[in-house]
């Protein structure tokens, strides 16, 4: 044992002495022994070891015990009578030995979680249950549970599942029945970690949760916006996922029995923005529960009561209020600004109109459970406020018309957007026609306002919802088609506008694809003259188009004509592919010192490439089915996983026979067979022309742009084209991989990814530099998108297949080099293994003491853990990890 080590543990023993001033002499000895950088050293060390007899960071700790039970069991026996500034220098001594304990535990973890978990929960879970001490010390230890026991990783891996439950009903009822200085803003954040702890570490379920959240309700209505009570919501939105899936009727019944009381919060207290998100999240999960994938009986699948039933009229009511105080604040605020609803209220509403619409009922006399006084709601025997309220489409037909300023309309527009999206079905066949011509008027009214978009919007899923409806007789179909036309008219003219673009060109590509007008060959000159250029939505939208017709050889019709006099010797799909790669027609791009569009846009699945392609086929519709139809691997179809509310709703239906497809989107009409390879024949003419543009598109990218200007990014955009071409080629049976290597559209490929690699080469000793981690961050991106390790034979493999032909052994030693510093510079500020394990909450000012007065008596010590903040260093990381992984295990 070290002089250091001796000397600590001589004081240690001291603390516990019967006689106080002997303890206050050590005590300040013991603050200063501990802040010793050699003692801290080897207690670091001793802790680190298995030797369990040495002097470590917890032998320390549980000698500061007995020294804090010693301190307080002598106030305890003090005179309670005493003097006030004798009262007060206690309370002061008091505070500074619980400040102690805060930066003793934070200073033994501050370079790793060195103190046991056990020894901490142990020492506060006896200060917790032990009232006196806990009038002592309890803030401060909420804030060691708090911030250094349920923010370290290890430590969520050493409590067990009692713990999590003890703990968690020890804070219930803390909060239930707190003390007079209880800060219940940090006792329900605790509340709400312990149950995020319970529900992912262990398989046990506290269903006193559930009692617990019943009483705080009924305590919330009495009380007018209660502390912590976003924090709660916020806990059961956590829990009840998971408890659900095995005890739906109990979740049903908990909503049931508060959701009245959690309307009246919602309608009467105005909680903040953070407290009313956890009323919708808890709302929305209560209609899952009680109509999976929008069920309405419980043939289908639905769990609903007649309490239930009038508590959704009631809600419907309310979100009608709340859209409406919404939309007034944008008409009486100073200047003008457009009143768009978050999407989680626009969800909630669509729900509700789909459950509460029928085609029987148009008004509705409903009891307002949300406008009942407690003791009224409390016996059931008060007077119950009553009142009408309107249902059915023609309520939002009516919002739709009823007025030509955006703020009323937008919200309603929202709605309906994804009211039919969810429910398509739910729009019945005499309202399609009427919606249609609706949005046909708002849309004439004003083609550059702020509500465009979201007309634009609506209409694509209007038309979705049209394609799946099989009942339409002729004379709808006639109509409707006339209206599709003159919408079609409308949003030609006005597809270069930037603001609405998206949704034009998302708009027509529905329409064409889903034949909704007549298809002539008016529609190419979108996509052959200078009207628009090829965005990567204008060419998804000509993707559909293609999909949907075939191209003719030649246009000479009109207004078309004349667009491209001078140009007659190019067949459409030559002007087409000319569209796509120069946004112009004429053969002088050669002098432009201008990069075409193309290269300024990122078009996923390779969708240009297909394009490119299918455009050299004789059968070029057949070739975009066949590239099409093609299934990826789950590795580049899968975006996000499942949110929990799917997988509940998909486990409740299980339980009915009956097949519950009709609230869901329905699938395309008739997906064509997919045509095989070598059905698929190229035109040598068009494929010597598409050679020729690439050709010239990458001449002029090497020798009239300078390539200190030139970003990277282009460079490698400029691959991936030429390289996706190819492997589209091969993916048809069209060239081998050996065929495509030996071509001079791959050795252009090969040039421009020699400047890539020089680029990451240089890059190597400028990765302090923010831009240039930036930099290599996009670089690798594009890379790992050009790649592959699936064994499913698709085009991106094929892609893949010849990209790793680019690759070079420096390239991966620069790389390796890369990553290898990036490991080193991220790893040395990560050291404490402190990982955030809670949500951040929108006011951190709710995790302090309130008007509590800690003291610290070390504050130039006590610095917080240095969290890692190189966000674009792990995306770095990521990408190289994943380019390493492709690499060798395709070759």
């Amino acid at each position: 044992m070290n002089f250091a080590i001796h000397d600590l543990l001589t004081c240690c023993r001291q603390l516990g002495s019967d006689k106080a001033m002997e303890r206050k002499k050590e005590i300040e000895k013991f603050k200063h022994l501990i802040c010793d950088p050699e003692t801290v050293q080897q207690l670091d060390r001793n802790s680190d070891s298995k030797h369990g007899k040495q002097m470590n960071w917890d032998a320390v700790f549980r000698f500061l015990q007995k020294y804090i039970q010693k301190e307080a069991e002598s106030v305890r026996v003090a005179k309670p009578n005493a003097a006030a500034s004798t009262q007060a220098t206690r309370q002061k001594k008091m505070k500074q030995i619980s400040s102690l304990v805060k930066y003793f535990i934070t200073h033994a973890n501050k370079r790793a979680p060195r103190i046991k978990c056990q020894e901490l929960l142990s020492y506060v879970m006896d200060t917790l249950n032990e009232s006196s001490r806990y009038a002592i010390y309890g803030a401060d230890c909420n804030s060691i549970l708090l911030k250094d026991i349920l923010k370290v990783r290890k430590y969520w891996c050493e409590i067990s599942p009692q713990q999590w439950s003890d703990l968690q009903n020890l804070y219930f009822e803390l909060f239930l029945n707190p003390s007079r200085d209880v800060n219940k803003v940090l006792v329900a954040r605790i509340i709400y970690t312990l149950t995020r702890g319970l529900c992912f570490q262990t398989d046990k379920f506290n269903s006193d949760i559930l009692n617990f959240f019943s009483k705080v309700m009924h305590r919330a209505r009495q009380e007018r916006n209660p502390a912590g009570l976003d924090h709660i919501f916020a806990a059961i939105n956590v829990f009840l996922p998971i408890y659900a899936m095995n005890y739906r009727m109990q979740v049903c019944k908990l909503g049931e029995e508060i959701l009245s009381t959690v309307l009246f919060i919602w309608a009467h207290y105005k909680p903040k923005d953070f407290l009313k998100e956890q009323i919708i999240q808890f709302v929305q999960f209560q209609i899952c529960v009680h109509h999976p994938h929008g069920a309405k009986t419980q043939e289908e699948g639905a769990y609903s009561s007649a309490k239930w039933q009038n508590t959704l009229y009631n809600l419907y009511d309310l979100l009608a209020n709340e859209i409406t105080l919404i939309s007034s604040r944008g008409k009486y605020s100073s200047g003008s600004r457009s009143i768009v609803l978050k999407d989680n209220l626009v969800e909630l509403m669509a729900d509700s109109c789909h459950q509460v619409f029928t085609q029987d009922t148009r008004v509705l006399e409903v009891t307002q459970l949300y406008t009942v006084t407690q003791p009224e709601a409390g016996d059931g025997e008060g007077p119950s406020k009553r009142r009408r309220i309107e249902l059915g489409w023609e309520v939002i037909q009516e919002h739709l018309q009823k007025s030509q300023n955006s703020f009323d309309v937008i919200p309603w527009l929202q709605i309906t957007t994804r009211l039919v999206s969810k429910y398509p079905r739910s729009l019945p066949d005499n309202e399609l026609t009427h919606l249609l011509n609706i949005l046909y008027q708002l849309l004439l009214q004003q083609r550059r306002g702020e509500r465009t978009p979201y007309v634009l919007r609506c209409l694509k899923e209007v038309a979705l919802c049209q394609s799946q409806n099989k009942d339409l007789n002729v004379t709808q179909k006639l109509e409707l088609q006339r209206t599709w036309s003159r919408i079609w008219s409308l949003v030609d003219r006005s597809l270069n506008l930037r603001q609405t673009e998206m949704e034009s060109f998302e708009l027509l590509g529905v329409i064409f694809q889903r034949n909704l007008i007549t298809m002539d060959k008016e529609i190419w000159r979108i996509f052959t003259g200078s009207a628009c250029k090829p965005s990567s939505f204008a060419v998804q939208c000509l993707a559909s188009a293609m999909t949907a017709v075939e191209i003719p050889e030649t246009s000479k019709t009109g207004s078309f004509q004349n667009d491209w006099e001078g140009n007659a010797a190019y067949t459409l799909k030559e002007r087409v592919v000319k569209w796509l790669l120069f946004c112009c027609v004429e053969e002088v791009m050669e002098d432009s010192m201008e990069l075409p569009p193309v290269l300024c846009s990122d078009f996923p699945k390779l969708e240009l490439q297909k394009i490119l392609v299918s455009l050299t086929m004789k059968n070029c519709r057949a070739a975009m089915a066949f590239f099409h139809n093609t299934s990826e691997c789950t590795q580049h179809t899968q975006e996000k996983e499942e949110t929990s509310l799917s997988e509940i709703e998909a486990f409740y239906l299980q339980t009915t026979f009956n097949e519950i497809d009709i609230f869901t989107n329905m699938a395309d009409e008739v997906s064509e067979n997919k045509p095989s390879g070598s059905s698929l024949v190229v035109s040598q003419k068009l494929e010597e022309t598409l050679k020729h543009d690439l050709m010239m598109m990458s001449e002029q990218l090497l020798s009239n742009v300078s390539l200190e200007t030139i970003s990277m990014e282009i460079l490698m955009r400029c691959t991936s084209i030429l390289t996706g071409v190819l492997g589209c080629y091969c993916y048809a049976g069209i060239l081998t991989e050996e065929e495509a290597c030996k071509l001079d559209l791959f050795q252009k490929a090969k040039s421009f990814f020699n400047y890539v690699g020089e680029s990451i080469s240089q890059s190597k000793n400028k990765l302090n530099e923010d831009s240039k981690i930036v930099s290599l961050r996009n670089l690798i991106i594009q890379c790992t998108n050009c790649l592959c390790n699936c064994t499913q034979n698709s085009p991106k493999k094929s892609l893949s297949s010849i990209f790793l032909h680019l690759l070079t052994s420096k390239l991966m030693n620069d790389l390796a080099s890369i990553c290898k510093h990036l490991m080193f510079f991220t790893g040395k500020s990560g050291e404490a293994g402190e990982v955030d394990l809670m949500e951040d909450f929108p006011e951190e000012s709710r995790m302090e003491e309130g008007n509590q007065t800690i003291f610290d008596l070390f504050d130039d010590e006590c610095n917080e853990v240095a969290e890692v903040n190189e966000v674009g260093d792990l995306h770095t990381l990521t990408g190289i990890f994943s380019l390493f992984d492709v690499y060798f295990c395709g070759n």
